[in-house]
């Protein structure tokens, strides 16, 4: 099974490939907890995607960033466990 972060730089690739500015939220003390991973920006639309390895859920925290950027309005966020996944959202 692949890790995360070879599933991860694959889709950053993939997402450059299509024109995404596409950007690697990395944790850290000063980061807010639960932001997906990757942030991929085209033409005024902005994608985050939380890449998770097959069989691998978000934690709660997760989850709740997720639906709170759903719910802003503005944004795609979704889970996503494959370049396959990826491309239909960024598409």
């Amino acid at each position: 099974m692949a890790l995360e972060s070879s599933i991860t730089r694959s889709i950053v690739l993939l997402a450059k490939s299509l024109g995404y500015w596409t950007f690697k939220i990395a944790g850290g003390p000063m980061q807010t907890s639960g932001i997906p991973d990757l942030l991929c920006v085209r033409s005024g639309k902005a994608v985050f995607l939380e890449v998770k390895r097959p069989g691998r859920r978000t934690s709660p925290l997760q989850a709740a960033r997720i639906h709170e950027i759903r719910t802003i309005g503005g944004a795609v966020a979704e889970v996503v466990t494959s370049v396959t996944q990826a491309r239909e959202v960024l598409a």
